[in-house]
């Protein structure tokens, strides 16, 4: 017996109702679905069908924005502020690509070229997305997926089966040279005991601020990292992860830091002795990196500190967080154990530690093949 074929529809489309069932009046209750020929509508049909044997959503209102915004309400009470700020950034990215999109509808090959263009170029930079902040978006998107899944929106996550574009840079932090430690090591300067304490314990800058001399076992040459210091919210907290730590430090630290003068209960401090905060911290690098620069730097010329004319920067800037990334570097050019740096960097996560080290370790063969190229050069 041939298949029922509706009429087409002014606008050329086939229109197939499915039974839902009846509402609680006992009224029948319908849903149309549309299609530009008969086996498309048919099809849909068949698909209306399957969710409701499965005992999914059929509700139409269910799009993205709508269960990125539910997910986004749940993980607001699981992470702290800057977490959420983070996560909150990254999904409003995804809202304004897909926030109407209905969820049901969403295939893997909807969300690849989304993927595809944040690639390209990041929305707050200009510049193209690292592999890494590439990875956390697509970790969110799931996130959101699965969150829909389980409230029986969806029975599978599209996310899932995106794949990272070959041609994004890694975006890895760099740690600083040889030179450029020694540097940090004799250079004086207001903002050196920080730079001192952040690239011989690697903590956060967070955790810098809030650490006291209280703090730090010179006997066993030990810091205990129990705190950290929110910049948003102008509060002490526990520091990442919620858990203690605690650092062992080289001599040279404990040595350096038994130096310094305890004018407050603080390790480090501003100007006037208070509490480093987030202006305070960006002040104090870039002062120290100008400095050095004026120090270090190779010029063409002679410059003074207070030159009216611009003084060209000639060495390579770091970052705070470059420093952090030195202390690990120096554990994995010691031989320290992947598992104690976990600890000491305070890593939630071996895989954090062990991609660090990874790429040291690929650094590090580079530059051996480099010197046997060089050594075979010369016969």
């Amino acid at each position: 017996m041939p298949r029922k074929s509706n009429s087409k529809r002014s606008d050329g489309r086939i229109a197939v109702q499915v039974y839902l069932g009846k509402d609680e009046q006992g009224k029948r209750k319908y849903k149309t679905v549309y299609g530009k020929t008969q086996k498309e509508a048919n099809q849909k049909a068949q698909e209306i069908k399957e969710r409701m044997n499965k005992g999914l959503s059929l509700d139409s209102s269910d799009n993205f924005g709508k269960w990125a915004d539910h997910w986004l309400m749940v993980k607001q009470a699981e992470v702290s502020t800057n977490q959420y700020n983070l996560i909150k950034s990254r999904i409003e990215f995804w809202k304004e690509n897909l926030a109407n999109s209905e969820m049901a509808l969403l295939r893997p090959v909807d969300l690849q070229p989304v993927l595809n263009e944040l690639a390209a170029c990041n929305p707050h930079t200009g510049e193209p997305t690292a592999k890494k902040t590439l990875s956390s978006y697509i970790q969110i998107l799931s996130s959101v997926f699965d969150y829909s899944i389980d409230n029986r929106v969806l029975d599978y996550n599209p996310a899932n089966r995106l794949k990272l574009p070959k041609s994004a840079p890694q975006g890895t932090r760099r740690g600083l040279t040889k030179e450029e430690r020694q540097r940090v090591i004799e250079f004086e300067h207001r903002g050196q005991p920080a730079m001192m304490l952040l690239m011989f314990s690697g903590l956060r800058r967070g955790e810098a601020s809030a650490l006291l001399w209280s703090d730090v076992d010179f006997k066993n040459g030990t810091i205990t990292v129990s705190k950290s210091y929110d910049f948003k919210q102008n509060t002490i907290k526990p520091p990442k992860n919620g858990k203690t730590r605690t650092v062992s430090v080289p001599k040279i630290l404990t040595d350096y830091l038994k130096k310094l003068p305890k004018k407050s209960t603080f390790v480090i401090t501003n100007k006037n002795g208070g509490m480093m905060t987030e202006s305070s911290w960006k002040r104090l690098l870039e002062s120290y990196l100008c400095d050095m620069n004026l120090k270090y730097g190779k010029f063409s010329k002679e410059y003074k500190k207070f030159s009216p004319e611009k003084i060209p920067f000639v060495i390579e800037p770091f970052t705070l967080h470059c420093l952090r990334h030195t202390f690990c570097t120096m554990m994995y050019e010691a031989g320290v154990d992947i598992m104690v740096a976990q600890k000491q960097m305070g890593h939630s996560d071996v895989k954090t530690t062990l991609a660090i080290y990874t790429h040291l370790e690929k650094e590090h063969n580079k530059n051996n093949i480099a010197k046997l190229d060089e050594y075979i050069s010369n016969f």
